[in-house]
């Protein structure tokens, strides 16, 4: 049997996807959405970053803090 060590910082992305996972856990796309677009948001504001993205339809957005 092969045992793979896994490096903290990945285990840390595991335990964080998982608890996303629960906390999404019977919400709709949308719902989804907009929860992922809120603590994104909240994350540029707490490390001050202007960040631009693009939609689906390649619209940009802005995000400033």
């Amino acid at each position: 049997m092969i045992t793979l060590k896994l490096d903290k910082s990945l285990t840390e992305v595991f335990e964080w996807r998982e608890q996303s996972q629960l906390v999404c856990e019977g919400m709709s796309t949308a719902e989804r959405m907009n929860y992922i677009h809120r603590k994104a948001q909240a994350f540029m504001q707490r490390h001050h970053l202007n960040l631009v993205t693009m939609n689906s339809h390649t619209k940009i957005n802005h995000y400033s803090t």
